[in-house]
């Protein structure tokens, strides 16, 4: 059976968000979000809770959640996508890493007064959040970020 699994991280997990958003896994997360937000929004959207917080299984009774027992953002990564199976499931740089909206392809000349010039010069393929409407592109960062993703699917 598939599941979509949708995801809320709560302060503890930042990094673990921002990841997860870039291997393309939706994930909601604020690290000012109070425990109440918490349970309202993981009830209200039906996403699992992500923590670092030993005392969730009482703080969040009615609520799917799943402890994370390793500080490193990278072995946390993996954890997830090991205890979800979620390892053919990336989609990686589908998602916006700063907000948690869809990319999608934006033509260079439909954004192009909005590059900083270099940027303009050397890159032709971009990508825009529907949200925030960040701009996204192959740039020096990406080959980094390419690596991780085979480090996790090699690994995970």
């Amino acid at each position: 059976m598939y599941i979509e699994y949708k995801f809320l991280a709560d302060a503890n997990v930042g990094k673990l968000a921002r990841l997860l958003r870039m291997l393309g896994f939706d994930t909601v997360y604020d690290n000012a979000f109070s425990t109440q937000q918490l349970k309202e929004i993981a009830g209200r959207e039906d996403r699992v809770l992500l923590t670092r917080n030993p005392a969730a299984d009482k703080l969040f009774p009615a609520i799917r959640r799943f402890i994370i027992t390793d500080e490193n953002p990278y072995i946390q990564v993996k954890q997830v996508i090991k205890y979800f199976d979620l390892e053919e499931r990336l989609r990686p740089f589908t998602r916006c890493i700063a907000c948690n909206g869809v990319l999608h392809a934006a033509p260079k000349g439909n954004i192009i007064d909005i590059l900083q010039q270099n940027t303009a010069l050397y890159f032709d393929d971009f990508w825009q959040c529907d949200d925030c409407n960040r701009i996204y592109w192959k740039g020096s960062h990406y080959e980094r970020m390419l690596q991780l993703v085979e480090d996790i699917n090699e690994e995970g």
